[in-house]
């Protein structure tokens, strides 16, 4: 798959920078995996708020480059799980209140685009979420959401994303 992507460095084996280029400058960038179970890892990217030392998954760059971010936080993905053979990534786009998913939305895009390939070496799994205890709550599954995993489908809608090898 040769798509365009930003170099990255590895500036841990969880943590790693890249520099979103765009129309409104150059942006420091962290993809960072958080543990949140045994062989469970939680997929945060976004902008480097140097004052909080953390990402910054809230602020929209709008720098014209979001095929490219998300073609360099994919590609990291796939790395990582390449390191890290036992490891499940789980990822879901930022739901404020009163905001649509859109993240969300993009990752199943990107996803269906490039299923054909991922499925090659990986499984891919959707979180469908039944119902939302919270309606106001910022997250996804397993924050108050209720629903079910199943292999990827395209043309479905899911709340969330889980990525392994085969």
């Amino acid at each position: 798959m040769n798509i365009e992507k930003y170099a990255i460095n590895a500036l841990s084996k969880t943590d790693y920078q890249f520099f979103s280029e765009g129309k409104n400058g150059r942006f420091e960038m962290r993809i960072c995996f958080e543990s949140i179970d045994e062989h469970l890892y939680n997929l945060a990217f976004g902008l480097w708020d140097e004052n909080r030392c953390a990402v910054d998954d809230h602020t929209e760059l709008h720098n014209g480059d979001m095929d490219i971010i998300l073609a360099t936080v994919a590609a990291q993905s796939i790395d990582f799980l390449e390191a890290n053979k036992e490891a499940s990534i789980y990822a879901t786009g930022l739901t404020l209140p009163g905001k649509l998913a859109v993240r969300t939305r993009k990752y199943q895009i990107g996803i269906n685009k490039h299923l054909s390939h991922l499925t090659e070496r990986h499984n891919v799994y959707g979180f469908r979420v039944l119902e939302d205890a919270h309606p106001g709550l910022i997250g996804g599954w397993p924050f108050g959401r209720s629903g079910r995993w199943e292999l990827f489908q395209p043309n479905t809608n899911y709340g969330a994303f889980l990525l392994n090898l085969k």
